[in-house]
């Protein structure tokens, strides 16, 4: 079996990135040595071509200068465009693994677990692409600058050294302020937008039962204190940069009069002034970027945390070796289920055997497991104990393309997504036109299909909300027998459906057995079960019954006294409910 380790994908990215950030460091040495050129250039213009009056030696400098400055707007594009390939490989990277372990964390830990981690590698993308990355880099380089404002004189150094730690604690400072406000603001950002979702996606509860109003006040509330939070921490840090603004300007008026000063007392020349004043904004730069650059590397190294989290709780011991399934033969030994941070199995010691071409029945009160063995079998989640094997091969272990070819399922909640009526029949695959229709004629929806606005290419929006619920059952299992698949897994499959309905998936039922399939249908109404083969009856997790359809009716359901109805009678039957 080969298993990819939860922490690979991560850890080649940041290698990755870290190899690309040390190439970006070493341009962006040479690219500061380039900044030394102006201040330079004005110390040489002042000392020597004002005091010669040499036009020649200033066209010399000009050019030489000019020549500094083409190389240096070249080295910063270049600098810039190797941040902006390492976004698009972070995402070329990550993306593929983020996502299948997003989904894999949801199916176990539910939807919130998860939510955003996808906007997490945008965030992170973004980050890269823009350049704060280089922050560190511009901060290590800093001091070069420092040393030549030492190297002008002493006093020039000091001054520099002082605006570099007021600025340094600004950055603290604002870190420290902020901090709290921050995190309170994004946990209610998050409220909100969850409780907008909840909103959108209950739309005809509320307006039905005129909930609008108090749904209304609700949201009003928590996005008031969203946005309160936001701009509290907001205002803060707005507050403390422009004092940082204000005190780089007041260390670049000092240094300017320490210059004029030095000169005055002729322990100075004149072109230092300017080059003095060049260098400490250069020197000054990367630490005012500091204040709002520090939270941007928090908020990095915040979304790459929870990329990782999502990423190592994503991890599945599931093979990566495509196995194709031969007869559809089924197997339960022993499969007990532990949900996470639970403290009751819900499942325990499910055993059966379902050989191809049966039917088998899973019946039994609300809460009984049925839908959580359906999951199961179709490998959704892992058995805490035994397992569940489709032709010798874990169901949940198994290579997860060759299992979906050969597996049809139906889930209790059917989902379509945005996309037209092919694609989602097809699952997403390019098929031929001719194994779609198959598939929708067997589950009763050609002619449904026809009538759509476009037929086939009709575009289902919103996950099929404009389907009625037994339409948008039908269109599952069109999707669910698509393929022809060995195994057919069905939870509740008649619970929207008409008599018309149930009828067709009667006859779909009756075909994927003649071609050998191995059916499993989850169901409270016993007359879609009629022909079944077998049955299985859940009782508190627990195998109840099991066996030929006839033995277990007869254990579980032996007839009560008829009650009258009208002019005759109707004998009442509790088997599957």
């Amino acid at each position: 079996m080969s298993v990819r380790p939860p922490e690979d994908a991560c850890r080649a990215t940041l290698r990755d990135i870290a190899r690309g950030a040390a190439a970006a460091g070493v341009i962006g040495l040479f690219l500061n040595l380039m900044h030394l050129a102006l201040p330079l250039y004005t110390i040489q213009v002042y000392d020597r071509v004002l005091s010669s009056g040499s036009l020649e030696t200033l066209g010399a400098l000009a050019t030489l200068v000019a020549v500094v400055l083409v190389f240096q707007a070249a080295i910063d594009f270049l600098r810039s465009r190797i941040f902006v390939i390492l976004g698009g490989r972070l995402v070329s990277r990550l993306g593929h693994p983020v996502f299948r372990s997003a989904v894999e964390t949801t199916l176990r830990q539910g939807p919130l677990a998860a939510a955003g981690v996808m906007r997490d590698v945008s965030d992170l993308r973004n980050f890269i692409a823009g350049g704060a990355i280089a922050l560190p880099i511009d901060l290590i380089v800093a001091p070069m600058f420092l040393f030549v404002l030492f190297l002008l004189h002493p006093i020039y150094g000091l001054v520099g050294l002082a605006g570099a730690i007021v600025l340094t604690g600004m950055a603290i400072a604002t870190e420290i302020i902020v901090r709290r406000p921050s995190a309170r603001a994004s946990q209610a950002t998050n409220r909100v937008q969850s409780e907008t979702s909840a909103a959108i996606r209950n739309a005809e509860v509320i307006t039905a039962m005129g909930m609008l109003t108090e749904v209304t006040q609700r949201w009003r509330q928590a996005q008031a204190t969203a946005v309160d939070d936001t701009e509290r921490g907001r205002a803060a840090a707005r507050a403390l940069s422009a004092v940082a603004r204000t005190l780089r300007v007041g260390f670049q008026i000092g240094i300017i009069s320490t210059g004029a000063a030095l000169v005055v007392s002729r322990d100075a020349s004149a072109g230092t002034i300017i080059a003095a004043n060049v260098l400490m904004s250069r020197l000054l730069l990367p630490f005012e970027h500091l204040i709002d650059g520090w939270r941007q590397w928090v908020d990095a190294l915040a979304s790459y945390s929870r990329i990782r989290t999502v990423v190592e709780s994503g991890a599945t011991q599931r093979s990566e070796l495509p196995i194709e399934v031969g007869s559809g033969k089924l197997v339960a030994d022993r499969a007990t289920f532990m949900p996470q941070g639970g403290d009751k199995p819900l499942l325990r010691n499910i055993s059966f055997q379902v050989e191809s071409g049966e039917l088998m029945g899973i019946i039994g009160p609300s809460g009984a497991g049925k839908s959580t063995l359906a999951r199961l079998v179709v490998g959704l989640w892992a058995p805490s104990a035994g397992g569940v094997f489709l032709d010798g091969q874990s169901t949940y272990a198994h290579e997860r393309a060759s299992f979906g070819a050969a597996v049809g399922y139906l889930p209790q909640e059917p989902t379509l997504f945005e996309a037209s009526v092919k694609d989602n029949i097809a699952r997403f695959r390019d098929a031929p036109m001719e194994d779609v229709v198959r598939a929708a004629r067997a589950a009763g929806i050609h002619e449904l299909i026809g009538g759509l606005p476009q037929g086939y290419q009709t575009r289902l929006t919103d996950g099929g909300v404009r389907l009625s619920g037994g339409q948008r059952q039908r269109l599952a299992l069109a999707r669910a027998l698509f393929g022809d698949p060995k195994l057919l897994v069905l939870d509740e499959p008649n619970s929207n459906l008409d008599a018309e309905g149930e009828a067709a998936l009667v006859r779909a039922i009756e075909i994927a057995r003649e071609r050998g399939a191995t059916v499993l249908v989850v169901a409270q109404r016993m007359s879609i079960l009629s022909k079944a083969d077998k049955l299985l009856m859940l009782r508190e997790g627990a195998v109840a019954q099991f066996g030929p359809r006839a033995e277990v009716l007869a254990a579980i359901g032996p007839k009560r006294p008829a009650r009258p109805e009208g002019n005759g009678v109707v004998p009442m039957r509790e088997a599957g409910r």
